[in-house]
């Protein structure tokens, strides 16, 4: 009750309109949801009990919680948050106390400013997601909320009689639309520089290959559309059997699983060649910092670095779309002298698994007589020749002696499976191999000429180091199932295995279809995206003003930022000049206007407050003609609502008043008055 007479004893300007509290429920919902899918489910529980708590409110039914229980709430929720799983102050840990926050207010908005701190708060939600994602489709949202929230801000001035909230979305619009030239200006020129603080990052799992390798994971992956990153030649696109993007090296084996040789990530590599295969990769985050690129790295972008296994990573964590370039030399021989450490590592193997695959591996090798390309040639002839069959539904394989049951027993797999057999037997006989895994292909885009890489062409191979030719790729998938390189995953694939994957993943294999067609148009829109938007960073905005300014120094930097600002502003200020220029005339009252100005050049002005009417009628006496049906034409174009003017009616109005102006010609061009 006490909470009631408190509301009731606020004045008219400091209730908030209908209008306002009904797009402050809608703008709550539009800046939500978004977050939805990284915070809690509980958290979004709360803000849908919060919003009919508040509709309750609004029709009277419920009142405002007190004060303890208020506090009770805010207690409650942050123990929630805090037992919700989340790791220690971590990006979406944040994002559930803001939204949890944001709804706890909205059922005690009472005035005027609770209800702009909820509007303040819906602005900071709409910018707190874009840590989550950048992509166009949730930038489009992000303006779609900002618009909602803005028009409940523009309802809070209208008066409490006059409830608009069309009127109010479209004025948002406007000023959003407004707004949008000076948002340009300091996008395009305002200097980028490195953050002074540090935010929590998503701590959602890390997505594509992992850094620990199990057989059917790379099978699983490959059921996923999902996009892995995208790649622009400076020339034209290489080969789909040359596309391969090398990503991780699993040294070690152990318990049928393999993993990254981590003690290898401490040395790095530098090194002169020439490129010949220039590129640029957006990569989608991963939250990893491993990046993919062709072999051979020979210069890339200055946060990374090349490891001693030859593959790139990162400095940080791939957070967001990460823009890098690459140029690699395909011809260079990869440690023409092999290290002894690297060779220790490479040829480590746990002598107690898959006996037999031992002694297959020491048979092979008599027949070859101790050459190792030979033994690989021997393998990948029997893989070739026998029944063994590339599938996304393997058999499942145990921890122990893995390795013997597929090549022996089941001998239907994927690319890990082929691959991690064939190193384990190179092993077993001295031979130094790895497993390296990646990406193989890639979908040219018909519309820009970029290519998409996708998590469902996920694809592991074998490097083994050749005398004199160092480290020489080999893919067993290529004997097993050659279209799947030469011609992509499509190819490959049986009836039952595409039936696994999902709808889109089938449109996006299916090249031609309509569906497909609709895909890669998307596609190439959010690559212009990454480029021009996502991928605008440091560099390329010093390439950008280079080329407009030529020398890029503080002092252009400035007056290119005041020009543009100056030019964005008045293009605002011209909008709003514009919009409240005066209307168009009626055509009636067009014709009458210069009528009127033909009769006052003959000293025979309308005077001040006369009607139309009075004033044809006083020019009708002075002709000596009656002008009664053309007093009543102009009434009724005038001021009849139910009467449509014609283009008829327009010409014989006109008509008319040349046959008047006619008349008066030969009377004295002197004033006159209706008395007269």
């Amino acid at each position: 009750m006490a909470n009631r007479d408190k509301s009731e004893r606020l004045g008219v300007a400091e209730q908030i309109p209908r209008n306002s509290l009904a797009l402050l429920m809608i703008a709550q919902v539009a800046v939500i949801l978004p977050l939805s899918p990284h915070i809690s489910l509980w958290v979004v529980g709360v803000c849908l009990v919060c919003g009919y708590w508040r509709t309750q409110v609004y029709r009277g039914r419920w009142g405002y919680p007190s004060g303890v229980f208020k506090g009770f709430l805010v207690v409650a929720a942050s123990l929630g948050i805090a037992l919700s799983g989340y790791t220690t102050f971590s990006l979406e840990a944040a994002a559930s106390l803001l939204v949890v926050a944001f709804a706890l207010k909205l059922i005690e908005m009472k005035s005027r400013r609770d209800a702009y701190l909820i509007i303040f708060l819906s602005y900071f939600l709409v910018a707190i997601a874009f840590l989550f994602s950048q992509t166009m489709t949730a930038t489009t949202y992000a303006v779609l909320a900002m618009v909602v929230v803005t028009a409940a801000m523009v309802g809070m001035n209208q008066m409490q009689t006059r409830i608009r909230p069309i009127a109010s979305i479209r004025l948002a619009a406007g000023l959003v639309g407004q707004a949008i030239p000076l948002m340009l200006v300091m996008f395009l020129l305002f200097p980028r520089v490195g953050p002074m603080w540090s935010i929590p990052m998503p701590s959602s799992a890390s997505t594509g290959l992992s850094d620990k390798l199990t057989p059917g994971d790379v099978a699983s992956l490959s059921q996923s559309d999902e996009l892995a990153f995208r790649a622009e030649f400076d020339g034209a696109v290489p080969l789909q059997r040359e596309l391969y993007w090398r990503g991780l090296v699993y040294s070690n084996f152990r318990e049928g699983t393999w993993s990254v040789g981590r003690d290898l990530e401490e040395e790095t590599l530098t090194f002169p060649g020439t490129a010949n295969l220039s590129y640029e990769v957006f990569m989608e985050p991963t939250q990893t910092k491993w990046v993919y690129a062709l072999d051979t790295p020979v210069t890339f972008s200055p946060k990374l670095s090349v490891l001693a296994d030859y593959r790139l990573v990162s400095e940080e964590p791939i957070l967001s779309v990460f823009r890098y370039r690459v140029t690699s030399n395909p011809l260079m021989i990869m440690d023409a002298v092999l290290p002894e450490h690297i060779r220790a590592r490479e040829t480590h193997y746990p002598t107690v698994d898959s006996p037999r695959m031992q002694a297959y591996a020491r048979e092979l090798y008599r027949s070859a007589r101790g050459d190792a390309e030979t033994v690989i040639t021997l393998m990948l002839e029997q893989i070739r020749n026998e029944e063994y069959a590339y599938t996304l539904n393997p058999p499942t394989l145990g921890s122990v002696n893995s390795v013997d049951s597929f090549w022996f027993d089941s001998r239907r797999g994927f690319c890990t499976h082929y691959a991690g057999a064939m190193v384990f037997a190179l092993r077993s006989l001295d031979i130094p191999a790895r497993l390296v895994g990646g990406y193989q292909g890639g979908e040219v885009n018909p519309v820009t000429g970029h290519v998409v890489v996708r998590q469902y062409q996920a694809h592991a191979w074998v490097e083994a180091w050749i005398e004199g030719k160092g480290w020489v790729r080999y893919d067993p998938t290529a004997a097993v199932a050659p279209e799947r390189v030469e011609q992509g995953l499509n190819a490959a694939l049986s009836s039952a295995d595409r039936a696994t994957l999902s709808f889109f993943a089938n449109a996006r294999l299916s090249s031609g279809d309509l569906l497909n067609n609709f895909l890669q148009f998307v596609d190439s829109l959010e690559h212009r995206w990454n480029v021009w938007v996502v991928g605008y960073d440091a560099a390329t905005q010093t390439d950008i003003l280079r080329s407009l300014l030529g020398e890029v120094t503080p002092a252009r930097v400035g007056m290119a930022l005041l020009v543009g600002g100056v030019v964005s502003v008045a293009l605002a200020a011209l909008v709003l000049f514009w919009r409240r220029r005066p209307g168009p005339k009626n055509p009636t009252a067009r014709a009458l206007g210069g009528f009127y100005g033909a009769m006052s050049r003959r000293g025979l002005p309308r005077e001040e407050g006369e009607t139309p009417a009075a004033y044809l009628t006083r020019l009708g006496l002075l002709a000596q003609t009656d002008v009664e049906g053309l007093v009543a034409l102009t009434q009724r174009q005038l001021y009849d609502p139910h009467h449509v003017n014609s283009r008829e009616q327009l010409r014989t109005l006109r008509r008319e008043l040349r046959k008047l102006k006619f008349r008066l010609a030969f009377r004295p061009a002197k004033p006159a008055s209706l008395a007269g």
